[in-house]
């Protein structure tokens, strides 16, 4: 049996339909959504909470550098426009902000801290 998307030989067993191999499975999921949130003390302590922005995530940043912040923000937001931009400066200035991320299963479970 094949993948249905990537004609990539599927271990068995074999069950009926259409199937996916791993790879294309996690591409077809849906990116997770995950509020980070930053704040200024002697650096840029960042915190991750889950999308119901009540349930915090385990992994904690302590960043020197703004760079990082925006770094982090555009891997997590494949399309970061200039409002995010703007946005995400204003947080800087101000001391404290925050901006969502679109994260893939990957991203998702170092911060959990699961990772493979």
């Amino acid at each position: 049996m094949i993948c249905a998307a990537c004609r990539a030989s599927l271990p068995e067993p074999h069950s009926r339909g259409e199937q996916l191999c791993v790879r294309c499975a996690a591409q077809r999921k849906p990116p997770r959504r995950v509020y980070m949130s930053f704040q200024s003390h002697s650096s840029w302590i960042c915190q991750f909470l889950e999308e119901d922005l009540r349930t915090p995530l385990p992994r904690k940043l302590s960043l020197l550098s703004i760079d990082r912040l925006f770094e982090i923000a555009e891997r997590g937001r494949r399309d970061l426009t200039t409002e995010d931009r703007q946005a995400l400066q204003h947080g800087i200035e101000i001391g404290r902000g925050g901006v969502w991320l679109e994260l893939t299963e990957e991203q998702y479970r170092k911060l959990k801290g699961n990772q493979p």
